[in-house]
């Protein structure tokens, strides 16, 4: 095993060329007066290069949570649909990643068929997030939102079933 590694260590790109220690062990580029770092046009640590690249757009409209919350239900309770109808239903109303990891879920293995009521509020939609439940026939779905370039999108839910008396 010695062996195979030496070997390898030796085969690696620029091996056998010796590589400088770095002056400062610091994660952080060295402070200069401006705030930046010497030679360099870096933030400081903190900064984000790219946020004057993304234009700002308005945090959406508190009434338009409710919809989307209510359309995600309605779409996630479709356990009679095909994976790919069902995965197509519930991703119009998700973000990116959220939608994305849907892709394992097996809708017949939802347990609702269909939502009962209106999504009540539990945090309201307010610094770009919101959460709502949903009554639905075998239990209450959990929603959460995020107000993502300018529009409420999914972000999570959880399914909690009802007692049975």
């Amino acid at each position: 095993m010695a062996l195979v590694m030496l070997v390898m260590a030796g085969c690696a790109p620029g091996a056998g060329r010796e590589t400088p220690a770095p002056v400062d062990s610091s994660p952080y580029p060295a402070a200069v007066a401006g705030g930046g770092s010497a030679g360099s046009s870096v933030e400081p640590p903190g900064g984000d290069d790219h946020d004057h690249d993304v234009p700002s757009l308005p945090a959406p409209a508190a009434d338009r949570a409710v919809p989307v919350a209510a359309t995600f239900a309605a779409a996630w309770a479709r356990s009679d649909l095909s994976a790919a109808a069902w995965r197509r239903g519930v991703a119009a109303s998700c973000e990116e990643s959220f939608a994305r990891s849907l892709r394992t879920v097996d809708p017949s293995r939802v347990p609702a068929t269909r939502v009962t009521g209106r999504p009540v509020v539990k945090h309201a939609p307010q610094d770009g997030t919101a959460v709502f439940e949903v009554p639905t026939d075998a239990g209450t779905l959990t929603v959460w939102l995020a107000g993502l370039n300018g529009r409420w999108l999914v972000v999570d839910a959880d399914f909690r079933r009802a007692v049975s008396r």
